[in-house]
């Protein structure tokens, strides 16, 4: 377990960089932003919601009041993909029902915090006017990393173009979708499409 350490730490250094990373105008951001260097895909999907927060701030023209509620939905959806793209701690094998029951604690803490973005935005919608509402109908939605209950079986992958495709089942389940806990590859891919 010992031998783990390291690069437990490590990885979770890199899932970390973004958050305090530098802005786009200072040669962060997603990817396309600096020279197409790809980054591994939880980076690469932290810093697109960043500037999906950053493009719907500025698309939405807050007053000084509407930003405090701004700023509580940004810190809710920020709180769900910290969560998101933390490690879980090692664990021994455990059986069938303990795993089962802590994935759906995991989904369980998951779907309070997206309520809890749910809360936020109404707030925040409510305080807008109606050409601010129409913008935030087109923007806002794209702030919302999608659910996933973290790391583990089950299948799936993202369909390009359009809207998600519905699941009929198969490896992932109803309605499961790729990445991690959906099984497509690399953390964050179960954030969805911004």
């Amino acid at each position: 377990m010992r031998s783990f350490a390291p690069l437990l730490f490590a990885i979770l250094l890199a899932a970390c960089a973004p958050l305090g990373g530098r802005s786009p105008e200072q040669g962060g951001g997603p990817p396309a932003h600096r020279g197409g260097h790809e980054a591994p895909a939880g980076l690469s999907i932290v810093a697109e919601l960043q500037e999906s927060l950053r493009h719907a701030a500025e698309a939405l023209q807050l007053t000084p009041r509407q930003q405090v509620l701004w700023d509580t939905y940004q810190e809710k959806v920020g709180a769900l993909v910290g969560d998101q793209m933390k490690l879980e701690p090692y664990r021994p094998r455990q059986t069938a029902i303990p795993a089962i029951e802590r994935r759906v604690d995991t989904v369980r803490n998951r779907l309070s915090a997206m309520e809890d973005i749910l809360d936020a935005a109404n707030k925040l919608y409510a305080s807008l006017d109606d050409n601010q509402k129409q913008t935030a109908d087109r923007v806002l939605p794209q702030t919302v990393p999608a659910l996933y209950s973290g790391f583990g079986g089950g299948g799936g992958s993202e369909q390009s173009g359009g809207e998600r495709p519905q699941r009929q089942g198969g490896r992932g389940g109803p309605g499961g979708m790729g990445g991690p806990g959906g099984g497509s590859g690399g953390p964050g891919g179960g954030f969805g499409r911004f």
